[in-house]
C-alpha cells in the first residue's frame, strides 16, 4: 500500500458522494471530497477517506486503476509475501504476462523454504512440494499448468491474457492460504 496518509490535497471539493472500492487500500468507502473537471461533471478524482489516495474516474464512472485483486495472507515468509504482493501489482496494472512469470516465481521460492535444495529445475520443486503434501496430489496437474504457462511467458513471443493470470493466480493464491495461513 502506497503513504498518502500525509497527502495535503489542495483545493478539493465536495462532490457528489460516490462509494468504490480505493485501488491503493482495498477499502470499501464512499467519499464526497475530491477533484472534478467543470466541463465535464462526471469525470472525477475521489479521495479515499481511509488511506487518502486519490481515485480517478472516468465520464463512464469507470477507474484505470483496480483494487488490488485477491486478500492479504497471513504468516507468509517473507521471500514468499513479496513476490505474492508483486503479483498482486501485476494483476491490479493488467501486467498479465509478468504475473505469470512471477507465479511460477512464488512455487520455486515455496519449495526453497518448506526445504528444497536451491538451483534445482522446477519440475523438481513441484515434485519436491507434491511429495511433501504442500501441493496436494490431485493439484498436481494445476501447478504443472502454472509451469507451462509461466514458461511460455518466458521463452514464447505472444503474451498471456488476464484469464491465464486468474487462473494460475487462484491456484496459488489458494496454495498460499492452505499451507501458510490455515496452517497449525
Amino acid at each position: 500500500m502506497y503513504n498518502f496518509k500525509d497527502s495535503d490535497w489542495s483545493n478539493e471539493y465536495k462532490l457528489s458522494s460516490k462509494q468504490f472500492v480505493c485501488w491503493n487500500c482495498n477499502n470499501q468507502v464512499a467519499s464526497d471530497k475530491g477533484y472534478g473537471d467543470p466541463s465535464h461533471s462526471s469525470k472525477r478524482i475521489y479521495l479515499c477517506p481511509h488511506c487518502n489516495a486519490p481515485n480517478i474516474f472516468d465520464h463512464n464512472g469507470k477507474s484505470p486503476l483496480s483494487n488490488l485483486p485477491g486478500k492479504e495472507i497471513k504468516k507468509l515468509p517473507l521471500d514468499v509475501l513479496n513476490i505474492y504482493d508483486e503479483i498482486r501489482k501485476c494483476i491490479q496494472t493488467q501486467s498479465f504476462t509478468a504475473a505469470v512469470m512471477l507465479m511460477r516465481k512464488i512455487i520455486m521460492n515455496m519449495a526453497v523454504v518448506e526445504g528444497a535444495d536451491k538451483n534445482q529445475n522446477f519440475s523438481y520443486y513441484i515434485d519436491y512440494l507434491c511429495s511433501q503434501g504442500i501441493v496436494h496430489k490431485k493439484s498436481k496437474n494445476k501447478a504443472q499448468s502454472v509451469r507451462q504457462l509461466g514458461n511460455d511467458a518466458n521463452h514464447e513471443i505472444e503474451n498471456r491474457t488476464q484469464e491465464d493470470a486468474q487462473n494460475c493466480f487462484e491456484f496459488i493464491e489458494l496454495l498460499l492460504i492452505a499451507n501458510y495461513e490455515f496452517a497449525d
